[in-house]
C-alpha cells in the first residue's frame, strides 16, 4: 500500500534552533536507513519550508500507524508536527483500469 505523506513542521517556542535542527538530523538518518531499506519509496525536502514530503510503501493502515508514532520527530516533537496521508496507487494500475472500463 503507498501513501503520500506530507509533514509539516512548526518550531516550539521553547525548542531553539540548534535543538530543531538535532531533532530533524536523527529523522534524517532514520529516514534515509528506510529509503535504503526500500521502506520509503521517494523523500524530498521542500525549499523555504519546513516542510517533507515521502512515499512510503507499507503492508497494513496499522503499519503505517506504528512507523509514524516511532519516527524521532514524532516522538521529540508530534504536538507541533502535522502529517498529512493520502493513499495513492500506480497511475499504471489506474491506466489498467481505464482500458478495462472503457
Amino acid at each position: 500500500m503507498l501513501f503520500l505523506l506530507w509533514f509539516k513542521v512548526k518550531q516550539p517556542e521553547n525548542v531553539s534552533q540548534k535543538q530543531l535542527m538535532e531533532i530533524w538530523k536523527r529523522e534524517a538518518e532514520a529516514a534515509l536507513s528506510a529509503v535504503k531499506a526500500g521502506k520509503i519509496k521517494g523523500l524530498y525536502k521542500v525549499s523555504g519550508k519546513r516542510e517533507v514530503v515521502a512515499i512510503i510503501d507499507v503492508n497494513s493502515h496499522e503499519e503505517l500507524d506504528e512507523i509514524l508514532e516511532t519516527l524521532p520527530i514524532m516522538k521529540e516533537l508530534g504536538h507541533s508536527v502535522t502529517v498529512e496521508v493520502t493513499p495513492i496507487h500506480p497511475y499504471e494500475n489506474f491506466y489498467e483500469l481505464m482500458k478495462k472500463l472503457t
